[in-house]
């Protein structure tokens, strides 16, 4: 779809994002922005020790934009919901971190399951509400180590506590479907994406961002090198999530139901592979160390997009060696702190340029 539909279609829709401060959400905020919605974010209280480093690049515009607050307050996340009146609701808010999950079970648990179940819950007695999307995970489905790609009828199971959380919530979201079908007024999907690259991700436990928060000793080390991962640019993803709403309002029980968004290619990466090509894209030496894992990590990632595809036209405009590339270009900028705002912006006018 081109830009000047996109822009047509959220031209002033009111729009509400749960967990804009992270690194998908934050890409997904000033996308919408771009194209002209009228976009309020969600998210957690601002800490000092946080993560957000994103966000906070962009933080003067768009703190008044945002309601901060725990999406497992229902009260204060209804009271706002009532307030804004949102047509659109992409729910990104999650604990997304599969090695902090373990640590934490029951906050991954708590934060995953009931937020989820509480932005859905929130929005059967709200009319303004079209379209609500939710981030879940390519995660959640049952692994049993086959490397037959995924479809969105593969079996959900989990194998440690993210990924349990993870297909808990698609379980809900397609009890909400069958049993409330009659009750639900708006588009209800989820989104079942791979492992996501691009500029602004300072999240713990990823590569690349261990990299680049290793840029002083030049020294990094890797949990399980031999993993592979369905790797892809957080505008491609992006532009998924853009898509669903708008066929939404369409037709919201046909085009309801979960959607995977996955990397065109065949060929598969492992995470020594991404360290090995985003170190050498960025021009710096790194020495690569290999410790045994102590955590459940599912070895081998594949999804089947050929859904999303057909019904909604979507296909990703990266490949991997370009996703990689602008990936590095927004990094290398940022270390050597020139105007990262300016660069973020180009490189979503330059994609949609091309949409």
């Amino acid at each position: 779809m081109g830009l000047k539909k996109l822009k047509k279609f959220y031209k002033n829709k009111k729009v509400l994002i749960t967990g804009n401060t992270g690194f998908k959400g934050m890409w997904l905020f000033l996308i919408l922005k771009f194209l002209g919605a009228n976009v309020r974010g969600y998210s957690s209280t601002l800490k000092k020790d946080d993560n957000f480093l994103f966000f906070k690049i962009f933080k003067s515009e768009f703190k008044k934009k945002t309601y901060f607050n725990d999406i497992n307050n229902y009260r204060f996340l209804k009271k706002k919901l009532n307030s804004f009146k949102p047509q659109i609701i992409f729910h990104l808010a999650a604990q997304s971190l599969v090695i902090e999950s373990q640590r934490k079970p029951f906050e991954t648990l708590e934060t995953n399951v009931i937020g989820t179940n509480n932005i859905i819950d929130a929005c059967l007695n709200l009319k303004s509400v079209k379209s609500l999307i939710i981030a879940t995970s390519d995660k959640c489905y049952l692994n049993k180590k086959k490397s037959k790609p995924f479809t969105e009828n593969s079996p959900l199971g989990g194998v440690e506590v993210y990924s349990s959380s993870k297909s808990i919530c698609e379980q809900m979201i397609n009890m909400y479907l069958f049993k409330l079908k009659k009750e639900i007024n708006f588009g209800l999907s989820s989104v079942r994406a791979g492992n996501v690259i691009g500029g602004g991700d300072f999240s713990k436990y990823r590569i690349i961002p261990d990299i680049i928060r290793n840029f002083k000793s030049k020294k990094i080390i890797l949990r399980n090198p031999k993993h592979v991962r369905p790797w892809q640019h957080v505008l491609d993803v992006c532009y998924g999530y853009l898509l669903i709403p708008i066929f939404h309002y369409k037709n919201s029980k046909k085009y309801s139901g979960p959607y995977n968004i996955g990397p065109q290619e065949s060929k598969f990466i492992n995470v020594l592979n991404l360290s090995k090509l985003f170190c050498k894209s960025i021009g710096i030496n790194y020495k690569i160390s290999i410790i045994k894992k102590k955590f459940i990590e599912s070895r081998l990632l594949l999804l089947n997009s050929k859904k999303i595809k057909k019904s909604l036209n979507w296909f990703p405009l990266y490949n991997f060696k370009k996703s990689l590339s602008i990936t590095s270009f927004w990094y290398k900028n940022y270390l050597l702190k020139n105007n990262i705002k300016n660069i973020t912006i180009s490189q979503i006018k330059e994609y949609f340029s091309y949409r």
